[in-house]
């Protein structure tokens, strides 16, 4: 009776094991937003330097830094975590960045 009751168990514990699918990550996803995120880090780095040209900060916060954020970072970051953010906020995120770095450099996008 010890022995149909153990095997019962192991199986039980066996098949509810083989139910529960591991969790499968989209690495290319992953490392996409990882370059991303490591790029625009890059770009606040060079709009929170004051040493940094006029110029070079105009051209990450009027183009570079939007381009990426929009092509690269919120799609893939809606692919790893569609539940947690929508492009919505994300986007309306972007523009208070962009916004406080305008206001804090001095600096109009046209």
């Amino acid at each position: 009776m010890k022995n149909k009751i153990l095997f019962l168990s192991f199986l039980l514990v066996l098949l509810t094991g083989c139910n529960k699918q591991p969790e499968v990550k989209n690495e290319k996803a992953q490392d996409s937003f990882e370059a991303a995120d490591n790029k625009i880090s890059e770009y606040l780095d060079i709009l929170d330097n004051p040493d940094s040209p006029k110029e070079q900060q105009t051209q990450v916060l009027c183009k570079d830094y939007p381009k990426l954020y929009e092509s690269k970072y919120v799609p893939t970051l809606l692919k790893l975590a569609p539940k947690d953010y929508t492009k919505e906020k994300l986007m309306a995120d972007l523009k208070v960045s962009t916004d406080y770095y305008a206001d804090k450099l001095g600096i109009s996008c046209k």
